[in-house]
C-alpha cells in the first residue's frame, strides 16, 4: 500500500499554487484581461497532483468542495476592498492551501483507520 502525502508534499504543492496564482493574476492585471481566470489552471494542477499520487475519493471530493466554497466566499468578500486582481489571487490562494490540507488531512485520516483495522 501506498503511503499517503507528507505535510511537506502538500506545503510545496500550495506554494506552487501561490505562485502560479500570483503571477498568472499579475500578467492579467499587466495585460487589463479582467476575463482571463488563473484559478480554473490551478484547479487543474491540483486535480492533475491528485490523480497521479493521492487517489482518495472521498478526500478529493471533500477537498474540491470545501475549496471551491472558500474560493467563492472570498472572492464574493474580498472584490469589494481589494479590487478584481488582488482578491481574485489571493481568494485563489488561499482557496488552493485549504483544498490541499483537507485533501491531505482526510486522506491522512483514511489511511490510519485502514491501518488500525484487523
Amino acid at each position: 500500500m501506498r503511503r499517503w502525502g507528507s505535510w511537506g508534499e502538500a506545503a510545496l504543492v500550495a506554494a506552487v499554487c501561490w505562485a502560479v496564482s500570483g503571477l498568472g493574476y499579475t500578467a492579467s492585471a499587466a495585460l487589463d484581461e479582467p476575463q482571463l481566470s488563473v484559478a480554473p489552471l490551478v484547479g487543474a494542477g491540483l486535480v492533475q497532483w491528485f490523480w497521479a499520487r493521492h487517489r482518495s475519493w472521498p478526500a478529493g471530493v471533500a477537498a474540491g468542495l470545501v475549496g471551491a466554497a472558500v474560493l467563492f466566499a472570498l472572492v464574493d468578500m474580498l472584490r469589494p476592498e481589494l479590487g478584481r486582481y488582488v482578491a481574485d489571487a489571493l481568494a485563489t490562494g488561499v482557496a488552493a492551501t485549504v483544498s490541499v490540507a483537507v485533501l491531505t488531512a482526510v486522506g491522512r485520516v483514511r489511511e490510519r483507520r485502514h491501518a488500525a483495522a484487523p
